[in-house]
């Protein structure tokens, strides 16, 4: 999308249904196996199971910030989260995000967004990206 064709209070969505092999997979490729992440029995305790990483979250909401808005060729300048609650193995979350700033002279774009389970906030994120155009 061009920057000329963003607009204030513009919005998109998506969601994603977590699974194990997400989970899986991002602690292999971070390296990040916290057994939150990893082990059923340590986990169950604390948040009622495994729980996906945070950051797999923040992917999820970069992955549309590439994709749909601002969309292809927009580079992340910032992102500043706010975890809330957990994400686990078989939820479907909800990721928003919305324009509440437009920067023409930079082309730069101020986006705030979150994660939802239901209507439980799993994060709140704010983010600038910029554009070729």
């Amino acid at each position: 999308m061009r920057f000329s064709e963003l607009a204030l209070g513009q919005t998109a969505s998506q969601t994603i249904r977590i699974t194990p092999e997400m989970i899986t997979g991002f602690a292999d490729a971070t390296g990040d196996h916290n057994p939150l992440h990893t082990d059923p029995a340590y986990a169950e305790p604390r948040f009622g199971g495994i729980v996906a990483h945070g950051v797999l979250l923040v992917g999820f909401f970069s992955a549309l910030l590439a994709t749909r808005l601002p969309g292809p060729g927009a580079m992340a300048r910032s992102l500043n989260v706010r975890f809330k609650a957990p994400a686990h193995p078989g939820d479907d979350v909800r990721i928003e995000v919305k324009i509440v700033a437009l920067v023409p002279r930079i082309r730069k774009v101020g986006l705030e967004g979150r994660a939802f389970v239901g209507e439980r906030v799993l994060l709140h994120i704010s983010a600038e990206a910029l554009l070729e155009e």
